[in-house]
């Protein structure tokens, strides 16, 4: 197992709450509900990050390397974190930022901008890629995190995230018997690009866990478990919605005469 401390809150975040998914709704349609359901206030005083829980091969891999952070060994809801630019107070021309471990090739040299991506939000609208969703609002103006990730971007001496990105794309692909990297403190790249640009802006996004070990799964569950430390050092704790359906089926053993 990693190590992380345990969050002393005895229930979770009243504030981070489940919120169904309407037939046949995309997740830019789920998350502007999401948005209006919260009620936070907008980008002027919150920063929003979206966690995704996508549905093919590599993401299957990701989920479950980062089950050795759950207490019962499951693999994660979720493969994907990204930062959420907002444009206005709703999702129209929303952009989304982060570090993905599929870097794209063109006229941007992805060591000159530490391997960060800006591409539209509504790339991850689709449910069938992204079925799991979660929207979380931190308590730090926008413009704090979005100054700190043009800094970061500057910055691989600080945190080089390709490097998290050379280590994950070989484990995913299976390359040279290469070994989970949260074993080794190396976290998915754009929990930890989240990470230090939140840290750089006096919030800690991962109580408890080393910062270059983060990692979707603890991004939810400092969001579940840890609002009264930011309630004590903040002022607000997080406040978010989310829908989970896509699991991976485990069926454990019955006792021999249970009755199932």
């Amino acid at each position: 197992m990693l190590r992380q401390a345990r969050s002393k809150s005895k229930q979770d975040n009243p504030q981070f709450v489940r919120f169904e998914r309407k037939q046949d709704e995309k997740n830019m349609k789920w998350g502007e509900r999401a948005a209006v359901e919260m009620a936070a206030a907008g980008p002027d005083k919150w920063t929003y990050l979206a966690l995704l829980g996508g549905s093919d091969t590599m993401s299957f891999r990701l989920r479950v390397a980062q089950s050795h952070l759950r207490p019962d060994l499951l693999p994660s809801y979720w493969s994907e974190v990204i930062l959420i630019h907002l444009q206005g107070a709703g999702l129209a021309g929303a952009r989304a930022i982060h570090v993905p471990l599929a870097q794209p090739g063109g006229f941007e040299f992805a060591p000159r901008v530490n391997g960060v991506v800006e591409r539209p939000l509504s790339d991850f609208d689709d449910t069938n890629l992204y079925p799991n969703i979660a929207l979380v609002a931190l308590p730090v103006p926008q413009t704090e995190i979005l100054d700190r990730v043009e800094q970061f971007k500057r910055s691989r001496s600080t945190l080089d995230a390709l490097e998290h990105v050379l280590r994950w794309v070989a484990f995913g692909w299976g390359v040279a018997r290469t070994p989970n990297p949260l074993h080794e403190n190396f976290g998915l790249p754009s929990a930890c690009m989240l990470e230090t640009v939140c840290a750089a802006a006096s919030i800690d996004l991962t109580p408890g866990l080393e910062s270059r070990a983060s990692c979707p799964e603890a991004i939810w569950g400092a969001a579940r478990f840890w609002h009264e430390f930011y309630r004590q050092s903040r002022g607000s704790s997080p406040v978010g919605r989310y829908w989970h359906p896509h699991t991976f089926p485990v069926v454990e053993p019955q006792e021999p005469g249970s009755k199932k």
